[in-house]
């Protein structure tokens, strides 16, 4: 009555083309092209797509040590590192601790940040820039 609440948008299993299990510990970076979920351990960066098909789904159990770049973030678990994504969404088991830059954020009762919120233009052709280019 009070609060205009959209329906949540659900992510379809068979859209992930790629999956992290709970027992997996990564040590060094991952790249994927398309969509992602991450249930295990990183320890290093993270980096999907930055076309509207990029997601990545950070489970509940997971742990990134690293920066986090991808069009479409759903938190869950747990993220040391910045976040750079043109739509991210925490949810209330979600904590990140490192600065958030986003275009679209949706932040669910009971996340957690640690850190800068810096929204960015949706007009701007990237928000997930590469430290790499100069």
């Amino acid at each position: 009555m009070f609060f205009n609440k959209k329906p949540r948008q659900t992510v379809k299993s068979d859209a992930l083309s790629t999956l992290i299990d709970a027992s997996v510990r990564i040590t060094g970076e991952v790249h994927f092209d398309k969509s992602a979920r991450i249930d295990g351990t990183v320890l290093g960066h993270v980096k999907g797509s930055n076309e509207k098909n990029g997601l990545l789904i950070i489970g509940p159990e997971a742990r990134i040590e690293g920066d986090v770049r991808c069009h479409s973030i759903v938190v869950l678990g747990h993220i040391e590192g910045n976040v750079f994504a043109h739509y991210v969404e925490i949810r209330s088991s979600g904590r990140i601790s490192g600065n958030v830059h986003y275009a679209t954020m949706e932040i669910h009762q009971g996340s957690e940040i640690n850190g800068n919120l810096l929204r960015q233009s949706l007009d701007q052709s990237d928000v997930t820039p590469d430290p790499s280019v100069t």
